[in-house]
Order: structure tokens, then sequence, then C-alpha cells
């Protein structure tokens, strides 16, 4: 354990380094990081290195993009199994991910400013090819970090989202300690603080709350038989999953603003820049209609109610007073919706009041978006501690097991 945790500490230590190298020949202020845009705010978290321009600028967003959208291909390119094979999920990842990295690249090189010394040398074009091959290239290292979180150290991918949510933290703190307060300021900065309280509260009991459904087991003939139980979540989809959502919603807003800049004369690109950013309230409305559509469909491909039913079919075993089955499909596929549907408006009602109330306190979108930090910051500390002690209980059955090896011997 204390390897792993020296691991992650070191690849932290890589990461918060890296982001401090800035890309080459860029103008350090022709890249920022605006706190009053929500879908700045939620790059913040996941992506965007807070106007640095570094090495690391498109932090995991290209990755957890690919994740997504490839655990949805791949559910549905076996209808009868509703899985694919490692190796092709893999190819299917990594494709996703170049294709991602590369557009969100060229996007972010288009608003940047390079030196006017090297750009008379090398040219536009050149110093943009350039500048996309360092990005590119520090998006896979990236990537590769974490793939080696994954499996020597502890959090995953996690532990980058993890550091970026505490330095969006500190950014928002930091703007706002040296304001002026007056009754206003003061009333929202109240309202926030008992939110964030309430926002922690309602996220450990989602996090932690599960239901029970009973199981008759034909293969266990005790006083012990009537005690087992399918369980499910509250919150069948969790946390991280739900950040690939948010993360999906940034890569539409920025490809509708990268293609509104190509083509500035559509109507159809300009209602989509002006109406689905978060700031206004069709912009909200578009966020929440994403995030239940993505939920619903990550839910079923992660729990997979197909999978249980057939599981209980084969051993024989069935939920009380329902048909094994077909019919236990059927009842577990509508548990995992409403269970689905309920942690959703939870969710939903958490991170989009601030919102709405934001709109009351012009230019303190930022101070209001920190429920939806702070909910996720929550579930990704209860996501490391659950990681932490179980690797911690298999570290204890491991070393009792070579005891009882070595005094058998």
């Amino acid at each position: 354990m204390k390897k792993r945790i020296i691991i992650s500490l070191l690849i932290a230590t890589i990461y918060i380094l890296g982001k401090n190298i800035p890309v080459a020949f860029v103008i350090a202020d022709s890249h920022q990081l605006n706190l009053l845009n929500m879908k700045s705010i939620v790059e913040s978290m996941i992506g965007d290195d807070g106007g640095n321009a570094s090495i690391f600028l498109l932090g995991l967003s290209p990755w957890m993009n690919a994740m997504i959208l490839a655990r949805i291909i791949g559910f549905f390119m076996d209808e009868k199994s509703n899985k694919v094979a490692p190796h092709r999920m893999r190819i299917i990842t990594n494709t996703l991910m170049i294709g991602f990295t590369l557009i969100q690249a060229i996007s972010k090189v288009r608003t940047m400013k390079f030196d006017s010394s090297a750009l008379n040398s090398y040219g536009r074009l050149g110093l943009s090819l350039f500048v996309i091959c360092e990005i590119f290239a520090g998006s896979l290292f990236l990537v590769w970090l974490v793939e080696k979180n994954m499996k020597l150290g502890i959090g995953g991918p996690s532990l980058i989202i993890l550091i970026n949510i505490i330095i969006n933290i500190s950014m928002v703190i930091g703007k706002y300690s040296s304001h002026t307060f007056n009754h206003v300021g003061i009333m929202a900065y109240v309202i926030v603080f008992f939110y964030i309280l309430m926002t922690v509260a309602v996220t450990i009991i989602l996090t932690q709350s599960e239901v029970r459904i009973p199981v008759y087991k034909s293969s266990i003939h005790n006083e012990y038989a009537s005690s087992n139980y399918l369980l499910f979540k509250l919150n069948p989809l969790g946390t991280l999953p739900s950040m690939y959502i948010v993360s999906i919603y940034a890569l539409l807003i920025s490809l509708f603003h990268t293609f509104h800049e190509l083509y500035k004369e559509n109507k159809i690109l300009s209602m989509l820049v002006k109406y689905c950013d978060i700031e206004h309230l069709s912009g909200v409305l578009f966020f929440i209609s994403l995030f239940f559509l993505f939920s619903i469909i990550l839910s079923f491909i992660i729990v997979d109610p197909k999978d249980i039913a057939d599981n209980l079919l084969k051993n024989g075993d069935c939920i009380e007073n329902v048909r094994p089955g077909k019919q236990t499909k059927n009842y577990l596929n509508m548990v995992l919706l409403v269970l689905t549907v309920i942690s959703n408006i939870i969710i939903m009602i958490i991170m989009v009041t601030p919102l709405l109330v934001g709109f009351s306190f012009k230019g303190k979108t930022d101070l209001f978006s920190m429920p939806l930090t702070f909910m996720i910051l929550t579930s990704i500390v209860l996501n490391v501690k659950e990681e932490f002690d179980t690797r911690l209980l298999g570290n204890i059955y491991e070393k009792r097991l070579i005891h009882l090896e070595r005094g058998e011997k």
C-alpha cells in the first residue's frame, strides 16, 4: 500500500509540474480561463489548465470523452451479449481519443497568440502544427500517467480530477477573498456556504445508500437462504461517469464555438452558441436533458440488468414473486430506471438550483458553481477512500495467506 501511495504522489507531482510547463512560442496571456463562464469551470475540473497554456492544456477531456462514447458504441455493437472484446474496445477508445485530442488541440490553437519573432521565422501554419504536436504529446503522456496510476497507484483518473478541483477552488477563493463585502455579497457567500454543506451531506447519502432486492437461492437450504439480496446503489451511475457526461457537455459547447468561428453567418450555430451555454436558462435545460439521456444509457451499460437476470437464471436463483428470465430482466430494468431517474432529479436539483439563483447575482456564476464542485469533490474522496480500504483489506488477507503457507511448510 505504501508503494501505491508513493507512486500516486509521484504522479501527482509530475502532473502539477507539467501544468507549469508552457507550450513553446505561445504568449502566456493569449489563453485565459474565464471563471465567469460555466463551461470554463467545467473544463477546469477535467481539462483546461487554468489559463496557463501548458503541455497538459487538454487535461483528461479527450480521454474521458473517448471512454464514455466507446462504452456506448461497444454496448450497441454486440446486441446479444452487449460486450466487446477488450482489444477491440481499446482500439475504439484510442481511435476516439486521438480524434478528440486533435479536434480540441486545433480548437485551442485557433485562439492562441504566438510570439512575433517565431511567427516571422516559421509562419502561422508551422507554429500551429508545432503547438498542436506539443499539446497532443502532452495529452497522451497524461493518459499514460493515469493508466499507470490505475495499475500501480490509488484513485486512477480521480487523482487528476481531484488536483484540478482543488486548484479551481483555490482560484475562486483567491478571487473573492480580495472583494469588498456588501450586504448582497455577504448574502451570496452565506447562501453558497450552507448550500455546500447540504450538498456534501446529500452526496454522501446518495453515494452510500443501497436498495436491497430479496433473492431466493435454490442452492441454499438453511435458515440463511432468505437473507440474500441484490444490491443496487441509490445512485447506480456513480460520480466519475457523471463527470464524463459533464465532459461531453463541455466538448459539445467547444465544438459549437469552434464551428461558429468558421461559419459566423450560420444562424443555427449562432443560436446554439447563444442558447446552449449554461449561463442562460435554455442552456441549463439543454444540460439537464443531456445529463438525463447519457446517465440513463450509462446506467444500463454499467449495471446491465440483462446480465444479472441471465446469471440468476443460470444459477437457479430468482427474485421473490418474479418469474426468472424475461420477467426478471424487465423488473430489474424498471428498478434501475426508477433509481436512475430519482437520483438524477436529486443531482439536478443540487447542481441547477445554485446556478438559477446565481442569475440574480451577476458576475458570481463561478461562486454559485461551488456546490457542483464540492459534490464531485465529496464523491471522489469517498470513492478513493473506498478503494483505499479495499486494497488495505486485500493486503491484510494476502499477508495472512502468506503466513499460513509458511506455517504449513
